[in-house]
């Protein structure tokens, strides 16, 4: 239990009144009832968690909505569902970026076109080889060396570490990348770059390709993605699935608990943390100005 008010922990029971309980921050002092598992929200969170995984498993929102009906029997709009997946896409992006993950450090990139307004997009992406873990993606309207740099940029501060080698194919680009973000390391804690691979050459990206065909499943049954804003909801929230929620099949488990996070894998725990998260954030930002007033 936390505090809606300041985030706080330090929270007792107070009594009950009109039979519903009530609690005490001792760090800020407010009285309040069990806040809702996700605060402003009128539908219980387990609707919209299911909600959301439905959508990032394949279905569209209109059968997204029809699940929604036929298993909770509760009536919800498709504009609805659209801003739950927006909403939480966003905060639970920001929240898994604040984790850990404990990767292997053999790195598979490649890059896949999508259509976006028909107008072609690359989906960028690095995934730890062992643990299949998606460290990083990126979404770009080229494939230039920029790009490249945001991608590897990327994976570092996802990672808080440097991998061991980084296999890429012939595009120049990643070259480019590499020697920006990687070739001012000393030599012998540089990461070593293995170019040309693919699907049927020795050092294969096969991981990655499949990942591209996971992906095309999802984009799928949306008959064109509507506009760029859309496009990045979508692979944040997606990116969030694949990593902490959908199993992986070789593996038996997702790539995050494969990655030593040790966290269930459902949309509804992740949603719950994000939001803690959020709350401890603001909390921490108020303690300076706290300790200020004291001060002065």
């Amino acid at each position: 239990m936390i505090c809606k008010y300041c985030g706080s922990e330090n929270v007792v029971k107070n009594g009950h009144v009109n039979e519903k309980q009530f609690y005490l921050c001792k760090n800020c002092g407010h009285k309040f009832v069990e806040p809702k598992a996700y605060p402003k929200m009128r539908t219980k969170g387990r609707i919209i968690a299911t909600a959301i995984d439905l959508y990032f498993e394949g279905l569209s929102v209109r059968k997204v909505q029809a699940q929604i009906d036929k298993i909770f029997d509760v009536k919800v709009s498709q504009v609805s569902i659209w801003k739950w997946m927006k909403k939480y896409s966003e905060l639970v992006s920001e929240f898994v970026e604040t984790l850990n993950p404990i990767l292997v450090g053999i790195y598979k990139v490649d890059e896949t076109a999508i259509k976006c307004k028909g107008v072609q997009k690359w989906f960028w992406e690095i995934i730890d080889e062992q643990t299949k873990f998606l460290v990083a993606s990126h979404l770009s309207g080229a494939r230039t060396a920029e790009d490249a740099i945001a991608l590897f940029g990327k994976s570092l501060k996802i990672a808080k570490r440097k991998p061991i080698s980084i296999y890429v194919d012939g595009l120049p680009a990643y070259v480019q990348g590499y020697n920006k973000v990687f070739r001012t390391l000393r030599k012998d804690t540089r990461p070593e770059l293995i170019r040309k691979v693919g699907i049927r050459a020795v050092n294969s990206n096969n991981s990655v390709e499949r990942l591209h065909g996971t992906l095309k499943d999802r984009i799928k049954p949306m008959r064109g993605l509507k506009g760029e804003e859309t496009v990045r909801i979508l692979l944040e929230g997606w990116v969030a699935h694949y990593n902490y929620v959908r199993k992986h099949q070789s593996l038996g488990k997702t790539p995050a608990q494969a990655s030593g996070i040790d966290m269930e894998g459902s949309w509804h725990s992740l949603i719950k943390k994000a939001i803690k998260n959020r709350a401890e954030e603001k909390l921490s930002e108020k303690e300076p100005l706290a300790v200020e007033v004291m001060v002065k």
